[in-house]
């Protein structure tokens, strides 16, 4: 005899199911961000590339690359930062990937953000570690790719950033 009988999607929350973002259960706006950009020889460790504008409230579900050989792009993060507009701060530099090293290229279409099980249908502010209520402060986020590294070659980065809008 069956002992469960309810919805069980959405409970990323810690909150009631039933009292849980709907979108969750029932889906969202999927966005497709694409983005290219030109990586130069010169580009110095620590440099940021902001590739795409988000709402912190925003589901990542999904990052695909495609990278030149680029000598030196050995520890690459992807993650927040505030608009540039209002300053720029680091959220979290590695909320999105960390630490990868990309020299040696991406030579087809690759998924890099595969979130792990605890981290799926989570909200962006929440991948960034800010609890709900301060994330309101927030307004959006910029996505950045971070070379930690020092680069000596130039080349190409590009890719999608697939999120879940309206929520």
């Amino acid at each position: 005899m069956a002992v469960i009988n309810a919805i069980v999607t959405g409970n990323v929350e810690s909150k009631a199911v039933d009292t849980g973002v709907a979108a969750r259960f029932t889906g969202g706006i999927l966005k497709a961000i694409p983005f290219s950009f030109e990586i130069a020889a010169g580009d110095d460790a620590n440099s940021i590339h902001r590739f795409a504008r988000i709402s912190p409230s925003d589901i990542v579900v999904g990052l695909e690359l495609m990278i030149d050989a680029i000598a030196g792009l050995t520890e690459t993060d992807i993650g927040f930062y505030k608009p540039l507009e209002v300053g720029g701060a680091v959220v979290d530099i590695d909320a999105i990937v960390d630490g990868a090293d990309y020299h040696a290229g991406l030579a087809v279409q690759t998924e890099v953000f595969v979130p792990a099980i605890d981290s799926i249908g989570k909200n962006a502010y929440e991948l960034a570690g800010i609890t709900e209520p301060n994330s309101i402060g927030y307004g959006s986020f910029d996505v950045a790719i971070t070379n930690v590294s020092n680069v000596t070659a130039a080349g190409t980065f590009a890719g999608v950033l697939y999120i879940v809008s309206g929520v």
